[in-house]
């Protein structure tokens, strides 16, 4: 953290002097190696009282066992860790719950006592009062209760110390907007410049439907190595997991549009031009490409008359709302939409669940 030569060093500390006036930081540093010494003297105290032996060993197991109860200490350490794998996305709403934190806890530490229930409800008033989506507060709330499971299973806490033992985490519904049959002919129909950039983001969204909802980070690193013997064959970037899926007509005509480009990315939203090898660089990338695309899809549903929020997620929510009407088999719907299990399909498709209870009175009265 701090480092000086060592003529800048001072050993006898006169007047809590350790680094001479001629280091630029010296008042900073000084200040720092007082505060420590302030904890160790504190420490000694209360080993004193315990009747416990001192000794500089004692003395420094004490100290770092403080550090690691500091509850910003092990989130920093853990996203320092997540920072050198390739799961960017991990690693930023994780830093996104820590800067939360801090903006409603002021204060150098939170120690993980301090994280009781109250704490938690008190927290969770402040991220509604700041106009977070219950969804958002309760992955914040999830990540935090993950934290505290990985400080349990490093031993930096005991089991019984966690407030989530007691406490409830309150699921949000995520609003999933799908789009008609008859919606999607309408952008199907849509009169667009051709080679205009609203004319690829809509032959994307339209090839993402055509292909069980591909998710938009899939759609935009698809390369033509991706087309194998009639079918789509690609690992999935937010799962890691292989997904293929036979290309019907429609898709293949949107992929003769492309064919003649002379890039390896099918769509015209990345390009070879550029080193994507650094996860954090096209984790960027995606995300700005995908709030471009969703800025004009909003402009496609305008042209097209659809009163509904159309984003890149649109595209997957009304293949498996379509699907499910016309299938019976959730297990080919799950195996199409790329879910591990059937478990998670149904969840999924738990929001689209008051269109089946009225679809069920209709049928009853």
């Amino acid at each position: 953290m701090y480092s000086c030569t060592k003529r800048q060093f001072n050993p006898n500390g006169k007047g809590s002097k350790y680094i001479r006036d001629n280091h630029p930081d010296h008042a900073k540093i000084n200040g720092y190696i007082n505060q420590k010494i302030g904890e160790a003297k504190d420490l000694i105290a209360g080993l004193e009282q315990e009747g416990k032996a001192i000794t500089i060993q004692t003395v420094k197991a004490k100290l770092q066992e403080s550090k690691q109860k500091d509850f910003y200490k092990f989130v920093e350490t853990y996203i320092q860790e997540l920072g050198k794998g390739k799961n960017v996305g991990t690693f930023k709403k994780y830093t996104a719950v820590l800067n939360s934190l801090k903006q409603y806890h002021i204060g150098e530490t939170l120690m993980f006592d301090e994280i009781d229930q109250q704490f938690l409800n008190n927290y969770q008033a402040f991220l509604s009062k700041d106009d977070k989506q219950q969804t958002t507060i309760h992955g914040y709330f999830s990540k935090i209760r993950t934290l505290f499971n990985k400080a349990t299973a490093r031993g930096i806490i005991e089991y019984g110390e966690s407030p989530f033992l007691a406490f409830k985490l309150k699921q949000g519904k995520p609003s999933k907007d799908r789009l008609t049959e008859a919606e999607i002919e309408k952008i199907v129909n849509l009169e667009l410049e051709e080679g205009s950039l609203i004319w690829h983001v809509r032959n994307a969204f339209m090839f993402s439907f055509y292909n069980a909802g591909v998710r938009i980070s899939d759609i935009l690193m698809m390369t033509w190595d991706n087309i194998q013997n009639g079918r789509l064959v690609y690992k999935m970037y937010k799962t890691a997991k292989p997904h293929s899926l036979i290309l019907k007509e429609k898709p293949l005509a949107i992929l003769d549009l492309y064919k003649d480009r002379g890039e390896s990315y099918i769509f015209p939203f990345l390009s070879d031009r550029y080193d994507y090898s650094d996860s954090m660089f096209l984790h960027n990338q995606i995300g700005s490409k995908t709030a471009m695309i969703n800025s004009y899809l909003k402009e496609i549903a305008e042209k097209a008359g659809i009163k509904k929020n159309v984003t890149t997620h649109t595209a997957r929510h009304s293949f498996a709302d379509i699907a499910r009407k016309k299938t019976d088999n959730l297990y080919n719907l799950s195996k199409a939409l790329g879910h591990s299990s059937v478990k998670v399909t149904e969840s999924y498709l738990a929001s689209f669940d008051e269109e089946a209870v009225d679809d069920t009175l209709n049928k009853m009265f």
